[in-house]
């Protein structure tokens, strides 16, 4: 019959890292989700979403071989929350290297025909807007001409996208290999376990990627702090159920992953952040939202009389 001991680290302890895995895995949901909305990463550091596609990948294989259905559930929740992160991620990071770029090639486009708008008479805009005249379709037609051209010409290379089917692939690779050369399990089991071992280490020690920058700016915004006490108290639930199995496989990196967390927990508690973590919640005020038509039954928005003025007035003080 077993012992009390035995139920609190196989059965007590393997429940409560489930269910702290499932709050661990989906903390950085509520910010992705609102940095979706504003369509910018923003902090947003996205290196851990990748490694916890690596990591879950490599511990749902580990649980198969060992058959244990309590490393299966966590880490199965874990790779399907993992895809839904990267694929936010590369869509942000998409979204902000195009603003960027539309952003400079629009401003740029209006500094080079700013004298176009210095002779604009404001007390004739009524006129022309009701006639159609050149001077209002002029700036009209150059608005759209310059977000044609910035998307047409913008190039992004999304780098995330890169890491994260870097790990499939590499997982891919290792494990066809185990399979077609017949590997027996006791052998698949530790080079699996070594494997996961590793990448665990990694995504344990992802927030720690942005540190020099921490360092240099002082600014701790970059570590997402909920992930940071999630991982940490995973990592000791986990490492007492490796304890109860007596599997070095699953005591080591949890236990790594408890001890760089306190680590992290420091970091930020020495080095403040300066954007507060719903940061991310606050809707974008540069710029405003962008609508693109096609040259068919185009339909294009007339500027307001303040509109012009201030672009006028911007150039015209630039000059001087």
């Amino acid at each position: 019959m077993p012992t009390a001991v035995v139920i609190i680290l196989e059965f007590v302890c393997p429940l409560l890292g489930c269910f702290v895995a499932f709050f661990m895995f989906t903390a950085p949901v509520k910010d992705v989700r609102a940095a979706v909305d504003n369509g910018t990463l923003g902090v947003l550091n996205p290196t851990p979403w990748a490694v916890m596609t690596g990591t879950c990948i490599g511990w749902v294989v580990y649980s198969y071989l060992i058959q244990n259905v309590f490393l299966f559930v966590m880490n199965a929740w874990g790779f399907m929350v993992s895809i839904w992160l990267n694929m936010a991620a590369v869509k942000l990071q998409y979204s902000d290297r195009v603003t960027a770029s539309l952003r400079s090639s629009f401003v740029q486009l209006l500094d080079n025909n700013r004298k176009s708008f210095r002779g604009l008479d404001i007390d004739n805009y009524i006129a022309d807007q009701e006639s159609g005249n050149a001077p209002v379709q002029t700036f009209a037609n150059l608005r759209k001409m310059a977000l044609e051209i910035a998307i047409q010409k913008v190039e992004a290379p999304v780098p995330h996208e890169k890491v994260v089917m870097g790990f499939i692939a590499f997982w891919l690779v290792v494990i066809s290999l185990l399979s077609f050369l017949k590997v027996n399990p006791e052998q698949s089991k530790l080079i699996i376990g070594i494997i996961a071992n590793i990448i665990t280490f990694l995504f344990y020690g992802a927030p720690l990627s942005t540190i020099v920058t921490v360092l240099k700016t002082r600014d701790s915004s970059s570590i997402h702090r909920r992930t940071v006490m999630m991982n940490t108290v995973f990592g000791v639930f986990w490492t007492a159920f490796g304890f109860g199995l007596l599997d070095w496989t699953l005591v080591i990196p949890n236990g790594m992953g408890a001890i760089l967390g306190i680590i992290q927990l420091f970091i930020c508690l020495v080095i403040p952040s300066r954007v507060n973590e719903s940061s991310s919640e606050i809707k974008c005020q540069v710029g405003q939202p962008v609508e693109v038509v096609t040259d068919v039954d185009v339909e294009t928005s007339i500027p307001s009389i303040e509109e012009i003025t201030n672009v006028v007035d911007t150039f015209a003080a630039f000059e001087k």
